[in-house]
C-alpha cells in the first residue's frame, strides 16, 4: 500500500512515521511508543480494569504492534488498529486469570484509585453534571463504572468502546468483525444492563 492509503486514515505526520516503522526503523517505533501510550495504557485500564498489571499487559501489547506493523494495511486509522490489538490482547490476558472474579474485581477505595475511576469518567462525552460535586453523585458514578466492570464481555468491551473512547458504530464493527446492526443492538442491551443493575430512570 502506498503512503496516499495511510493518509486516508491518517494524518501526514503519522503515516511517515507508519512507514519507517514498517522499514525496522526503531528510532520510529519508539516514538510511535511515546505517540500511543498514553492512549494504549487508558485502553488497557478501561478493559481490564488492574492498575497492577497495565505496563506489563502494554509491554506485550506494544511488542505484538512492533511484530505486526508491517501487515498495518491502512485499511482503518493507526488508533482503531492498535485499538484492535489491545482488544485481542486483554481477552487473551482475561482467558489467562484463574477467575472471572479476579477480572470484575471493583477498585479498592482508596483516595487514589477513586480518583483515577472519575478520571475515566470525565472522558464521557455527555455529561450534566460535576461527579465529584456530591456524595450521592460520586456513588452513582462509582455504580455506574461496577455495573459496567460486572457486564459479560461481549457488552462490556463494546459499551467502553462506545461511549468511553467514543467510537463510531463503523469502527467498533471493523474492530469487532460484525456487522453495524450487530454494533447498535448489543449496545443497547449494554445500556439496558447497566441501567437495570444502577435502576437507572
Amino acid at each position: 500500500m502506498t503512503e496516499r492509503t495511510y493518509l486516508e486514515y491518517n494524518s501526514p505526520e503519522v503515516s511517515d512515521l507508519i512507514a519507517r516503522c514498517q522499514t525496522g526503523d526503531r528510532r520510529a517505533f519508539d516514538q510511535l511508543v511515546a505517540r500511543y501510550q498514553r492512549y494504549v495504557f487508558n485502553l488497557i485500564y478501561q478493559h481490564l480494569g488492574d492498575n497492577d498489571e497495565i505496563e506489563d499487559v502494554a509491554q506485550e501489547v506494544f511488542l505484538r504492534i512492533f511484530k505486526f506493523i508491517r501487515k498495518y494495511r491502512g485499511n482503518a486509522s493507526l488508533e482503531s488498529w492498535i485499538y484492535k490489538i489491545v482488544l485481542n490482547y486483554c481477552r487473551t490476558h482475561a482467558r489467562r486469570r484463574s477467575s472471572l472474579f479476579r477480572l470484575l474485581l471493583p477498585m479498592t477505595a482508596t483516595r487514589r484509585d477513586e480518583e483515577r475511576s472519575f478520571e475515566l469518567l470525565d472522558t464521557l462525552p455527555d455529561q450534566s453534571y460535576d461527579p465529584a460535586k456530591t456524595v450521592e453523585q460520586r456513588k452513582i458514578v462509582q455504580d455506574i463504572l461496577d455495573a459496567v466492570r460486572g457486564l459479560p464481555e461481549i457488552y462490556r468491551n463494546i459499551l467502553i468502546m462506545r461511549e468511553v473512547n467514543e467510537l463510531s458504530y463503523e469502527e467498533i464493527a471493523d474492530i469487532l468483525g460484525i456487522s453495524i446492526g450487530t454494533v447498535k443492538s448489543r449496545i443497547s442491551r449494554a445500556r439496558d444492563l447497566v441501567r437495570q443493575k444502577v435502576k437507572l430512570d
